[in-house]
C-alpha cells in the first residue's frame, strides 16, 4: 500500500511516498520507478507497482552469478 509522510527538510515541508509492501511506486504523472520519493507537497501522485524492490544483497549474488558465467 502506497504510504505518505509530511517531513520538513532545511524549513521546508515536504511529502514522503513509498510503498509499505516493499514494492517501487510509479510516479503516474511520468510513468518512472522509484523505491522512495520526495516531493513538494500536492504535486505528484503515485501507484503501487507489482514489482518488488531489490535489496542491496539481492543485487550483490545477482553480480557474483554474473562473474561467474
Amino acid at each position: 500500500m502506497i504510504k505518505q509522510e509530511t517531513i520538513t527538510v532545511n524549513g521546508r515541508t515536504l511529502v514522503k511516498t513509498y510503498s509499505d509492501s516493499g514494492k517501487y511506486i510509479i510516479q503516474n504523472e511520468t510513468g518512472v520507478k522509484y523505491s522512495e520519493a520526495v516531493d513538494v507537497p500536492n504535486k505528484y501522485t503515485y501507484k503501487e507497482s507489482e514489482e518488488d524492490i531489490e535489496t542491496e544483497k539481492e543485487l550483490e549474488n545477482i553480480t557474483l552469478e554474473q562473474t561467474k558465467a
